[in-house]
């Protein structure tokens, strides 16, 4: 895939100098040939990438978020102390004119940035730096939409309700048999972003906690100033809105709540986080940019639905780098196999739906019957260093597993809904199945998930996993009970009246505000006195029995001070309501912890409360996460 200087570009370019260890894609070498003067896109990739034996040690933590941050400090260490001199040499040819847009990863060691002719030599002369990947410019086609959007002006025109992808894998049977609708779990969408306003959306967007918006400052010194819901890498900046529709309907998909009609999300209680990489054009690097924001800011998914084709020259190698040390890191990853049909094995699922570690999704229709569009397996990672695997015939089975992904109903831009085909469709269904799956079982990482699903799945075409369809077809009720089999599940504790307490947290955590920040519990028995219990020590798996029902809280553990329900005499309508900020400013009695003053502090919760209609007097939601804000 790599050349040294072509001859095309020697009669242009004198060479790098002897010794020079930095290859040019052949992309690049005809880009750099072209542009006259003009600054290209390049993705510079150094020679010393993290070995993943270094990694392994992480994976064998089992809380996930220790897990993650083994990754993300060894990760960061690596890069921070490789990437220094490149970096100060990319800095003065920014100087003189010869580069921009220096953008340095370290999900791997990669910095994205535009150099011109000049500049690519010079880089390229560097001993440290292995190749130069041209991150060419893709327009929509890397979108895994195979149709036009056709517009609904009603969901009355479409059947409306309960929409037939989320009918089919049992999304609502989940909802209504084990009260899981993925609350509590983050969902990364990278996309082309998203409208913030969409009624069956707006409660579902992600917002950065530790993150004031509009103040112009990095609140979080996370690199990435006001960014509330997300990311724009395309244009680096805030400004996440979706002008293409492509994203807005994928997000309906997982996480719609049908508040205008239409039941479009398999997983309504999840949030969206907004990763938008593409505006008019995207570029490889905007994503894998997009990879390393979510798993820098808490995303437990990733959900893609796009791809490149192998003959676009994408640079394979390192996305199977940053693919596995993501998923290395705890996080679950799903790409879509993309829209090539069958037709040219082994190259019809596109990168990074080809990565061996990744869920790369196919498309069904509501009959259960393979979407002519999908692509379709094996592939392969023959002739790709440092990789050389999976050599085809037989290569590696894809796609792993196949969702309803034809004439899919789900949000159009701000209101109302429109239909879409392709994998792109199919990928949010298994994407909410996943927030379901990880509010079921919080523990689950992309191996254990990926097994469920497959093992779960409804077998279609050929019996056992196939080319064609993956494993078969998601079986989201399925799923969620098999993880909830593995006990990792924090329930609330069933009412008198019968029905399910929950816990929500309303406003903006702040440790300077002095109100504003609500923790509730809902449904609890009228008259009745309650406490809320949290703990910054991290959830408890599996939970520990408390007083009639189940803790999920890791001790130590505080209280807060004594509430009243209030409600209707001898009914479950009261609440349990707590100001946290007035709480932990002094300003709402008993004894706050310290840690609540602190910002970044991750803080789990739950409400216990006395139940006197109940044969064990006792009232418990689930669990509540918050981060303290600044």
């Amino acid at each position: 895939m790599y050349t040294l200087l072509a001859t095309s570009l020697l009669a242009a370019c004198p060479p790098p100098a002897m010794g020079a260890s930095g290859e040019l894609s052949e992309g690049l070498v005809s880009a750099l040939a072209s542009a006259r003067g003009e600054l290209v896109r390049v993705s510079v990739v150094l020679a010393d990438q993290l070995p993943p034996q270094e990694l392994i040690a992480a994976g064998t933590l089992s809380e996930r978020r220790l897990r993650r941050a083994e990754v993300i400090g060894l990760l960061g260490t690596h890069a921070s102390a490789s990437q220094a001199d490149l970096l100060a040499e990319l800095g003065t040819l920014r100087a003189a004119g010869h580069a921009r847009r220096i953008v340095p990863l370290w999900v791997a060691n990669v910095v994205s940035v535009d150099l011109d002719r000049t500049a690519a030599l010079a880089v390229a002369a560097r001993p440290d730096v292995a190749r130069l990947h041209y991150s060419r410019p893709r327009g929509s086609e890397v979108l895994s939409s195979a149709s036009a959007a056709t517009p609904v002006l009603a969901p009355a025109a479409v059947g409306g309700g309960l929409q037939c992808g989320v009918d089919l894998i049992g999304a609502d049977d989940v909802w209504s048999q084990h009260g899981i609708d993925g609350r509590g779990v983050v969902v990364g969408v990278i996309d082309t972003g998203l409208c913030l306003t969409h009624p069956d959306i707006a409660g579902q967007v992600w917002r950065n906690p530790l993150e004031i918006p509009g103040n112009g400052i990095d609140d979080d010194a996370n690199g990435y100033i006001d960014d509330r819901n997300g990311w724009n890498f395309e244009s680096q900046s805030n400004d996440v809105t979706d002008h293409h529709g492509h994203g807005s309907h994928v997000a309906g998909t997982l996480a719609g709540d049908g508040t205008g009609g239409a039941r479009c999300g398999v997983a309504p209680g999840c949030e969206v986080m907004v990763l938008k990489f593409f505006n008019d054009l995207a570029g490889e690097a905007s994503v894998w940019e997009a990879m390393q924001y979510g798993l820098d800011n808490g995303a437990d998914v990733l959900s893609a639905s796009l791809g490149w084709h192998h003959s676009w020259g994408p640079d394979r190698a390192m996305w199977r780098t940053i693919c596995d040390n993501v998923t290395a890191a705890g996080m679950v990853v799903v790409f879509a196999a993309h829209n090539f049909g069958c037709n040219n094995p082994p190259d019809d699922v596109t990168t990074p739906g080809d990565v061996p570690t990744v869920i790369a999704v196919g498309a069904t229709d509501c009959n259960d019957v393979k979407a002519g569009f999908s692509s379709c397996g094996p592939s392969t990672w023959q002739g790709v260093p440092p990789y050389n695997d999976f050599p085809y015939p037989p290569g590696l089975l894809r796609p792993s597993i196949s969702a309803p992904g034809d004439q899919v109903l789900s949000h159009q831009g701000c209101g109302g809904y429109v239909t879409m085909s392709g994998t792109s469709m199919a990928t949010p269904h298994v994407a909410g199945a996943l927030a379901l799956m990880l509010e079921a079982d919080p523990t689950l990482d992309q191996y254990s998930a990926a097994g469920i699903l497959e093992a779960t799945a409804v077998d279609l075409g050929p019996p056992g996993h196939d080319n064609e369809t993956g494993a078969g077809r998601l079986d989201a009720l399925a799923a969620v009970t098999a993880a909830l089999a593995n006990g990792n599940f924090c329930a609330a504790k069933q009412n008198s009246c019968g029905s399910q307490p929950s816990i929500s947290a309303g406003g903006q955590s702040s440790a300077s505000a002095t109100s504003g920040f609500w923790i509730v519990g809902s449904e609890a028995h009228a008259s009745e006195v309650g406490i809320l219990a949290y703990t910054h020590a991290g959830a408890a798996f599996p939970p520990l029995p408390f007083f009639g029902g189940e803790l999920c809280l890791r001790f130590p553990l505080r209280r807060g001070p004594i509430v009243s329900s209030g409600g209707t005499p001898g009914q479950c309508d009261g609440s349990l309501d707590l100001d946290m900020n007035a709480f932990a400013s002094g300003n709402a009695g008993g004894a706050p912890a310290p840690f609540l003053l602190a910002p970044g502090t991750t803080v789990h919760c739950q409400w216990w409360a006395r139940d006197s209609g109940d044969p064990l007097g006792v009232y418990l939601t689930d669990r509540l996460e918050f981060i303290v804000g600044p």
